[in-house]
């Protein structure tokens, strides 16, 4: 599992926070996803990414997935995790 910081910058910092008002997340949503001690990571070698399933400090379950740049965690994506997931993640 990657520690690494997360990278912000006014892209992905506004893909986030603005160009999906209807998922109703946050880039601090976000940071709290890729701290989650419990969140469980995996590689897509096909996307070149990482995909997270994880929760908030407020319990919601998040998808993130993020890149890997030479400063750390880049996300590019995140949207609420579906019952499959969660189920999937929880029941390890």
């Amino acid at each position: 599992m990657d520690d690494r910081s997360v990278v912000w910058d006014a892209a992905n910092r506004k893909h986030i926070d603005e160009d999906h008002p209807e998922r109703g997340i946050s880039s601090r949503d976000v940071d709290e996803v890729l701290r989650d001690p419990d969140r469980v990571e995996i590689y897509l070698p096909d996307r070149q990414a990482y995909e997270v399933v994880g929760r908030t400090a407020g319990r919601r379950w998040l998808v993130v997935i993020w890149i890997d740049q030479p400063a750390g965690r880049y996300p590019i994506h995140a949207r609420d995790a579906s019952k499959r997931i969660i189920r999937k993640v929880t029941t390890k």
